[in-house]
């Protein structure tokens, strides 16, 4: 397998204590035990759906600047894939974008070998995309990315004591089919109610994709699979708006596609395979 990324600051976290933090009132803060003493740390996933909590095993970076609150940042945590067996994700959504660079780089995607031109950060009419390529066959390019870290469940064998999913009325999206391959998923997370969607940011970028197709661009989005077990990728069902805007998508011949990657304890990532999307 193609090596991408290698951690070389990584810490165990012992438990997670609080978030948000008593210290500093911050989602995105919580108060950690390392090495034996109380610590503040970034969770830039938040809580992760309810899956980073007291009772998850977990690792963190260490950094040194000491203009930061928090040492310390959430990076990889052992996420269930069925009742009683875990895989190790990624779930610092900064790091889609980077092991995607990576991807490019290490020249995985034929069709992006010998390209002219790749810029980060291009602006398109009111959207700021990802990256932008222009490829051999000179045709140019919008590339969107979203890194995913859940997936869904066989019956009879996802997680049941994950107490957010009792206290907001939630919980995984599990499968009906009898012939069951485990799917990475997207998106998930915290809304007021199911009339809204998760994202209305994911599904404006969707909807502009559509655009540059009319403007005679290529376009694609791909999800990036910070975990090893998924043996396909779908939508989420539970965001009936986000299902529609990528169905929409598609047929505006926006590319959907995924990759996904193994990470390790000793914090290294390796390209896994390309996966088939089903929509």
């Amino acid at each position: 397998m193609d090596h991408l990324y290698k951690y070389s600051n990584l810490i165990n976290g012992e438990k997670l204590i609080k978030r948000p933090s008593k210290i500093i009132k911050s989602p995105y803060i919580a108060d950690v035990l390392i090495e034996g003493e109380n610590q503040i740390c970034h969770c830039p996933s938040l809580g992760v759906s309810g899956l980073l909590n007291e009772n998850c095993e977990f690792l963190c970076s260490k950094s040194h600047d000491l203009k930061r609150k928090s040492k310390y940042t959430v990076e990889l945590i052992y996420l269930p894939s069925t009742n009683d067996t875990f895989c190790l994700t990624n779930t610092n959504p900064l790091f889609g974008n980077y092991i995607f660079r990576k991807i490019i780089e290490n020249n995985l995607i034929d069709e992006y070998t010998n390209h002219t031109l790749f810029k980060a950060e291009k602006k398109y009419n009111n959207s700021r995309f990802d990256f932008y390529i222009e490829k051999k066959n000179g045709r140019k390019e919008f590339i969107e990315i979203k890194s995913v870290v859940l997936c869904d469940f066989e019956k009879d064998k996802h997680p049941t004591n994950i107490e957010h999913w009792k206290k907001n009325d939630c919980g995984p999206e599990i499968s009906e089919l009898d012939d069951y391959k485990k799917a990475a998923i997207f998106p998930d997370g915290f809304r007021k109610n199911k009339n809204v969607p998760i994202s209305e940011r994911a599904i404006k970028h969707l909807n502009e994709l559509s655009d540059c197709i009319k403007e005679d661009y290529d376009a694609t989005i791909y999800f990036v699979v910070q975990r090893s077990d998924c043996e396909y990728f779908k939508p989420s069902r539970k965001d009936k708006f986000y299902y529609e805007a990528i169905k929409k998508a598609q047929e505006n011949y926006v590319n959907i596609k995924a990759v996904s990657v193994v990470w390790n304890q000793d914090g290294n990532c390796y390209f896994n395979k390309f996966l088939p999307v089903v929509i």
